[in-house]
């Protein structure tokens, strides 16, 4: 449940940002864009998650 509420947030955001950018002009842009801020969050997020889980 909460690997689908952390995706959830980082689709949703990334959605957002991915429309907002000034660094993406074009659709094809945003759209890498979106899908690179997807995956930065669900990546640094399973990594932490990794990480403390070791953490007695």
């Amino acid at each position: 449940m909460h690997l689908l509420a952390m995706m959830t947030f980082a689709a949703l955001t990334s959605t957002v940002l991915a429309a907002i950018t000034h660094e993406a002009e074009t659709p094809r842009e945003r759209l890498f864009y979106g899908l690179k801020t997807f995956g930065a969050f669900v990546g640094t997020g399973l990594v932490i998650s990794w990480a403390i889980y070791f953490i007695p």
